[in-house]
């Protein structure tokens, strides 16, 4: 027997509670004064048995209560208990190049009978995967691995083995078993992939559906203002050629004539004169291959522009430096950034995912909802631009992010320059040459910044950080620890501030995806988990969503290739070995019936103490 938190087992030492209690008042009678009888000897009044009894129970239940209590919460499990069940993990690849005509049906034969192998007693999960990993069915018997199988069919996305290994690992915690591997062993699915692990208690055997079809795909579209370029791959062994089509709203309005040879690619030209505006479509007949690379979708609509959202301190100067040098950019439809201001004391963070960047110059009266809608905004791969400033506080921002040490800004006074330390960085390389220019720019007042956590792009020449960068998730936070507003310093009077404020929005708003060409797995909100052509839910522009180009290619790897690429490792670590402990203990619940228990032997006590 073992615990998964034994320092709650000290709660044991309040037994000696109602020990002492029971000692204290074992020969202990009420004190009643008698006027006549108050010459008489004193002496203990006799207890009868039957009391004595009473006592007793009441002790041992109350004893039982409070070592219970302490048991349920110490979470006790039994560490062997899990080895009496062995686990079989039947992982089933769901990717697109499995819909090629009786190939997935002989993939989920396969499954099948992996699943009839199990063992009597054998708990059995089943895992899909493509470019993600989804257990279908968690560990038990094999008649709910047989009904969750019933339901699979091949999707669009791509084969992702690194994927299906982590889930794997993550379903097995810590336990020996065997994973059985049902695909089609495309080289493809370890493109891009770091070396694969998996628990060496792990038992790997990889199961092949055949020989994939020769495949036809068109991997590419690329409109002109008079004709559209498609490029059409051949991953067969014999030359192809036919006809390619292009489609607008479901009618075909060009084709032309192709031919390419095996294994290769060609770019095909279409004429036809593009419209502005709109989506279109590009398609190949391939019957025999595979049938969702034979469309391939494009979006005409101009490129949507950046938006940035100033949160000031709401006084009249406050953002109109910053606010200015976006506007500069008005002139220029593809690189315009659209900028609006709003205050920190009415900010909310609704209709935050119009936007692309917030420049943050306040956060006075920041409401708690403000805090959790920016850092959720950010995290989702948007960009925050920070001014240190008396308005911004650092501990909002550092509560905001969770930032651990917490980050702290000292106000200093000093008259320093700026001193880029890295010209190559995105925000300092439209300056080239001229990026020493910046150490013209004379600051008063600056904050006094711990870099720890932080990328140092930039320094005061007193040494101290003045340009710093993090990652967020998925978003990116670049600190300036010095004001936009002209009150430490005069850079917006400099001719350099408005390139900077210009690329500084950008580079943070780089990791907000604006484009409009997805590939299945990766599009934002709003799309179907199929090639189509979407509105995003967030801003309204229009996407096109496409398979992963990668997956139309059918070269294989062998099996044994398949299981050098994994490396296996014993789950050793101290952290490890805990996962695998909160397991075992969440399989177990021996905690429930600890519960259970008490409340019996309370009631028991209960029914004891009455009599």
């Amino acid at each position: 027997m073992s615990f998964l938190y034994p320092a709650f087992l000290l709660g044991t030492l309040a037994v000696a509670i109602p020990i002492v209690l029971h000692f204290l008042r074992r020969d202990v009678a009420p004190e009643v004064p008698f006027s006549a009888v108050r010459l008489l000897r004193r002496s203990p009044v006799a207890r009868s048995r039957r009391r004595r009894l009473r006592d007793l129970l009441l002790l041992a239940a109350r004893i039982a209560a409070l070592l219970l209590l302490a048991a349920a919460f110490a979470r006790p499990y039994i560490a062997g208990a899990s080895e009496s069940s062995t686990l079989r993990i039947v992982a089933l690849d769901r990717s697109f190049s499995m819909g090629a005509p009786g190939r997935f049906a002989r993939a989920l034969d396969l499954a099948r009978r992996a699943v009839d192998e199990a063992a009597p007693g054998e708990r059995v999960a089943v895992v899909a995967f493509d470019d993600r990993a989804d257990a279908i069915a968690p560990p038990g018997p094999a008649a709910a691995a047989r009904a969750a199988l019933a339901g699979l069919e091949p999707g669009f996305g791509a084969t992702r083995y690194g994927a299906l290994l982590g889930k794997a690992a993550e379903i097995a915690g810590g336990d020996s078993g065997h994973l059985i591997v049902v695909t089609d062993l495309q080289r493809a699915g370890w493109e891009g992939e770091q070396r694969a692990v998996l628990p060496a208690g792990l038992a790997l055997d990889v199961r092949d559906v055949g020989a994939p079809p020769p495949n036809l795909a068109v991997t590419g579209i690329r409109p002109d203002s008079d004709r559209v370029v498609a490029s059409i791959h051949n991953a067969g062994r014999e030359p192809r050629s036919g006809h390619v089509r292009v489609e607008r709203d479901g009618r075909t309005v060009a084709t032309a004539s192709y031919a390419v040879s095996p294994d290769s690619s060609v770019d095909v030209p279409i004429a036809y004169r593009v419209p502005e505006n709109g989506s279109l479509a590009v398609s190949v007949d391939d019957a025999e291959g595979l049938v969702a690379d034979n469309t391939r979708f494009a979006v005409l609509d101009p490129a949507s522009h950046q938006a940035a959202l100033l949160v000031t301190s709401g006084a009249a100067d406050s953002g109109f430096y910053v606010a200015r040098a976006l506007g500069a950019t008005a002139d220029r439809d593809e690189q315009r950034i659209d900028a609006r201001v709003v205050a920190s004391t009415s900010f909310g963070g609704e209709e935050l995912g119009k936007y692309s960047a917030v420049v943050l110059l306040s956060t006075r009266g920041f409401e708690r909802r403000a805090w959790d809608s920016l850092a959720t905004f950010v995290r989702s791969g948007a960009g925050l631009l920070i001014a240190g400033s008396p308005d911004v506080e650092p501990v909002v921002v550092s509560t905001m992010f969770n930032w651990q040490p917490a980050m702290s800004g000292t106000e200093t006074a000093a008259a320093v320059a700026l001193s880029p330390t890295d010209v190559r960085h995105p925000i300092f390389r439209p300056f080239g040459t001229l990026a020493a220019n910046l150490g013209q720019v004379r600051f008063d007042r600056a904050w006094r910044l711990n870099a720890d956590g932080w990328n140092v792009a930039a320094r005061f020449t007193d040494g101290s950080p003045a340009l710093l960068e993090r990652h967020e998730g998925q978003g990116r936070v670049v600190l300036f620890a010095s004001d936009f507003d002209r009150r430490w310093n005069d850079f917006p009077l400099h001719p350099a501030f408005v390139p900077f404020a210009l690329e500084a929005v950008r580079y943070v708003s780089g990791s907000r995806e604006r484009g409009r060409d997805y590939v299945v797995g990766s599009s934002p909100e709003g799309s179907d988990a199929r090639p189509g052509v979407y509105r995003a839910k967030t801003d309204g522009r229009a996407i096109a969503v496409n398979i992963d180009a990668r997956e139309s290619a059918t070269a294989v790897v062998r099996p044994d290739e398949f299981v050098a690429m994994v490396e296996r490792v014993s789950p050793a670590s101290a952290a490890a070995t805990d996962a695998r402990a909160q397991q075992i203990e969440a399989r177990q619940g021996y905690w429930q019936y600890g519960l259970l228990l008490m409340l019996a032997a309370l009631i028991a006590e209960s029914f004891v103490g009455r009599a």
